[in-house]
């Protein structure tokens, strides 16, 4: 309801609340809710009184903190402190105020003209003043729309889920001459997985036990409502302990349309691997275990071995005739929608920044690798932390936390490397952790709320994934630098790509090092 609709009855009620010393007013009209403070995820580079979004009740609220969108200081939160949700033509924002005070009636005759000035309090948001009977105050009517507005750029960003899609069709040409895989631990060796068979990586879960089935099928656990057994690969192949750790996780592929988790001590990282390095298992290796294995990838001169994995020939026959006891419970109903619902999936890597969780489509990334040796560059821009040598090409690496101006923090054992082809060109991003490969089901993304599409955020946000406890921001990473900032990355690598083999940094390879995570 507009501030002429308003005054044109006799009469209104006000939502009141207090920032420090003031007080404001809010048409009841307007306010859908009261909430206390919630747990809200903080978007970078958005407007300064953006305080972020949260999840209420399933849906994506975006919250602004009212003491910084006029100009007043921050204080800590404490128990009356409350969130106002309110409707702004159909859209639904959060308002942070210090403590909601009451709702009053006020006849119109008692409502004046806002004041030219109002320590520091933008006056345009302000549609009048009334003087509260109870107390020589006057209280502030806001306008809610004029709060919440913010100017929408041309081409909104409201349309990036879309074109995220859009240019996932382009990210599906592949080079021919490399193979992606997914690179696990099981014991002290190193196996892989070509990525196309890998649904998602998870943490260790809790798994029901099996009665009467092989050893090594530890029982099944519920994955998005589908039951999904659960392979002791260790077990299975005699590569050591069953010892659980933090590094401890399931692998999900698929094998023939069957979803199995495959338990395995460490993911090690998402690499791609020249064909040429792959050569076929060698004849001194006894055909049982031979027949487990579909080549080996010899890799920084023979130094790393990674044993590519046959799973049709790891997960035998008489292994699918117990899965097939185990799946006996799910429905063939599950099964004719299974197809439907993989095609509208959008498959992830989420990784953590400054505490949040973000999440880009596996699509836009080529490998994921620990930090290696940095090359300092002159007068490269403050985000760029230098460049590594990566597989003999010289990579610009970009600092995310820099990028999105957070706080600094030390590199540690969990920091990684996401490297992507963007914009026609190579470049890593540190990220602090990278959490897990994700399946999230296209009805669970929704658009930016439009108080975040404002200048950067706009650009590189692509949509946020509301799971039941915990949002995931997605970004498109081709959007995360400007035009201009693109060209001053092509100019850093490009005179390094030229130099000759002997002017070029020698960078310490990445070797296998312990990580106590990944």
């Amino acid at each position: 309801m507009s501030a002429d609709q308003v005054f044109s009855s006799g009469e209104m009620q006000l939502v009141t609340f207090a920032l420090g010393q003031e007080i404001f007013g809010i048409d009841i009209m307007n306010v859908q809710e009261i909430i206390r403070i919630p747990s809200i995820t903080v978007v970078p580079q958005a407007e300064k009184y953006v305080e972020g979004v949260t999840n209420l009740r399933g849906y994506i609220l975006p919250v602004i903190d009212t003491r910084t969108k006029f100009g007043m200081d921050r204080i800590e939160r404490d128990v009356s402190s409350r969130v106002i949700v309110v409707d702004v033509g159909g859209k639904t924002v959060g308002l942070s105020v210090d403590a909601v005070s009451e709702v009053l009636r006020i006849e119109n005759d008692c409502i004046e003209s806002a004041p030219a000035a109002v320590s520091g309090v933008d006056t345009n948001s302000i549609t009048g003043v009334v003087k509260l009977k109870n107390d020589k105050k006057l209280a502030m009517i806001l306008d809610v729309a004029q709060i919440c507005s913010i100017d929408q750029p041309s081409g909104s960003a409201s349309k990036g889920i879309k074109k995220g899609r859009d240019n996932q069709v382009i990210r599906e040409e592949r080079k021919l001459e490399e193979v992606q895989l997914v690179s696990f631990l099981l014991g002290n060796e190193e196996f892989g997985l070509e990525i196309e068979s890998v649904r998602e990586i998870i943490r260790y879960p809790e798994i029901v036990k099996v009665p009467n089935v092989a050893h090594y099928i530890k029982g099944l656990i519920s994955l998005r409502d589908t039951l999904m057994p659960i392979i002791d690969m260790r077990v299975k192949l005699n590569m050591g302990n069953e010892e659980i750790t933090d590094s401890t996780r399931v692998v999900v592929v698929d094998i023939d349309g069957t979803l199995v988790g495959l338990i395995v001590d460490k993911v090690y990282e998402v690499t791609r691997v020249p064909k040429d390095t792959i050569f076929p298992p060698p004849n001194a290796i006894g055909n049982e275990a031979g027949a487990r294995l579909k080549g080996i990838a010899r890799l920084e001169g023979g130094k790393r071995i990674i044993m590519l994995m046959d799973l049709r020939d790891a997960i035998n026959c008489e292994d699918f005739q117990d899965l097939e006891q185990i799946e006996s419970k799910n429905s063939s109903d599950e099964e004719n929608g299974s197809f439907e619902e993989e095609m509208d999936e959008e498959q992830m890597v989420v990784f953590r920044l400054a505490g949040e969780q973000y999440g880009v489509r596996i699509t836009q990334v080529q490998e994921i690798n620990r930090l290696s040796q940095i090359t300092k560059v002159p007068r490269a821009p403050e985000y760029v932390e230098g460049v590594v040598n990566l597989r003999g090409d010289v990579i610009p690496v970009i600092d995310l936390r820099k990028r999105f101006e957070m706080e600094h923090k030390e590199y540690t054992e969990f920091t990684r490397v996401i490297v992507s082809d963007m914009n026609k060109k190579k470049v890593g991003l540190i990220v602090d952790e990278v959490l897990e490969v994700l399946r999230v089901p296209a009805k669970l993304l929704e658009e930016t709320p439009d108080i975040l599409q404002h200048k950067q955020v706009q650009k590189f946000m692509d949509g946020i994934a509301n799971l039941e406890k915990r949002m995931i921001m997605m970004l498109n990473l081709e959007n995360v630098l400007l035009e201009k900032e693109w060209q001053k990355i092509a100019q850093i690598s490009l005179p390094e790509a030229k130099t000759s083999k002997a002017n070029t940094p020698k960078l310490k390879k990445q070797g296998r090092r312990s990580v106590s995570d990944d």
